[in-house]
């Protein structure tokens, strides 16, 4: 009886050792994707105040995960005799150092990054005798960041009565991009509904 116990404990760890090698490279890919496929626009939307800075510490926790998982993984065959204890020791600690470089990239605010320069105050332009210039002015604030462009609503609102028609339709376009539809539509009520949007 005891050797049939024992046997069985023995095909039982192959069992669990494949299970868990499969749960780990599902952790690995998917702290992968999120890595580099979902990063960027993680910190893009933060930077933008559309989510919140804690979202940036999702990559570096899935990866942790896995760095956790990995490690009991490597050290439970190491404890078993399947595995040499000094190579272990070091793919887990490379694991680690990645985690840490991870973490270190994802968890800087976007504020902190280097900006790739200053970017021209809109004020000016959008306010500029030429309507062209504001036409302009008006469509550049749909790539600015959000927070950035929020305080240029209300000029945007004021050029929806504008003389131009351009100037009117980029104003429109931009207001829309900051609500994400067209709140104001058309009409002579059309600011006073984009006043209340925003004051909202």
């Amino acid at each position: 009886m005891a050797t049939e116990g024992t046997e069985g404990r023995r095909a039982f760890a192959p069992r669990v050792m494949r299970v868990a090698r499969w749960v780990l490279i599902g952790l690995l890919l998917a702290s992968a994707a999120v890595t580099l496929f979902g990063l960027p626009e993680m910190r893009r939307a933060v930077g933008e105040g559309r989510w919140p800075p804690v979202t940036l510490a999702v990559p570096a926790a899935l990866l942790g995960l896995f760095a956790v998982a990995y490690a009991a993984y490597r050290i439970a065959l190491v404890r078993a005799g399947r595995y040499p204890a000094g190579k272990a020791f070091f793919r887990i600690a490379l694991i680690a150092a990645v985690v840490g470089a991870v973490a270190g990239i994802g968890l800087v605010p976007p504020e902190a990054a280097p900006p790739a320069g200053a970017a021209i105050d809109l004020d000016r332009p959008l306010r500029s005798s030429d309507p062209d210039v504001r036409a302009l002015a008006a469509e550049v604030v749909r790539s600015r960041p959000r927070r950035q462009a929020l305080a240029h609503a209300d000029r945007l609102i004021e050029l929806l009565d504008d003389g131009a028609p351009e100037v009117r339709r980029q104003a429109r376009l931009s207001l829309t991009a900051l609500a994400g539809k067209d709140i104001g539509g058309q009409g002579p009520d059309a600011a006073a509904r984009w006043r209340r949007h925003f004051q909202r």
